[in-house]
């Protein structure tokens, strides 16, 4: 199918529907779909989009807070949550 026919058919789709879930659900999904910014590498369970800078800025907290002493040993959290060795 090519781009054209494709949106052809979406919009097809979309006119035959009255259910606003079904309408709010296609406009979330195409919003955060064609976010400013396109380098969306996965979803939030929420439905937030995850950038590659959202992943690398996370990932570089997380070095930063281990780097500061914030945070516990793999044994130390097994110990809390009662997790057998």
């Amino acid at each position: 199918m090519t781009t054209q026919e494709l949106k052809l058919t979406i919009h097809e789709l979309v006119n035959k529907t009255d259910d606003p879930d079904v309408l709010q659900g296609i406009y979330l999904l195409l919003k955060k779909l064609l976010a400013a910014d396109d380098d969306i590498i996965g979803i939030e369970a929420d439905g937030t989009p995850i950038t590659t800078d959202d992943f690398i800025r996370s990932i570089m907290e997380a070095d930063e807070d281990i780097e500061a002493g914030h945070g516990i040993s793999h044994e130390e959290m097994k110990a809390k949550y009662g997790v057998a060795k």
